[in-house]
């Protein structure tokens, strides 16, 4: 299966250093790919399959891990505090 990455998903993995991907699944049809940066930052999209998400995956490069077994993935996550330092990641209102 081919299927181009979203735009701002390559452009993260573009602009950030070593970043692998997490794929858990969300809901009934639903999976969500989260891709972190050795730095804690972090970018997600939604997908409709795990075969789609995992074509993204290929078509960026990047490393995938199903779920969060990986304990390095869940530590490179909780990097930063995204909530309560200043310039952190904040979740879209």
């Amino acid at each position: 299966m081919s299927v181009r990455a979203p735009y701002a998903l390559r452009e993260f993995v573009k602009m950030r250093p070593e970043v692998e991907a997490v794929l858990q699944h969300v809901g009934l049809r639903t999976w969500d790919l989260l891709l972190i940066d050795l730095e804690g930052n972090w970018v997600r999209d939604e997908f409709e399959s795990q075969e789609v998400a995992e074509a993204v995956c290929r078509d960026l490069g990047i490393r995938m891990h199903r779920g969060w077994a990986d304990a390095r993935m869940a530590r490179r996550m909780n990097a930063r505090d995204h909530w309560n330092r200043p310039g952190g990641q904040r979740r879209a209102v």
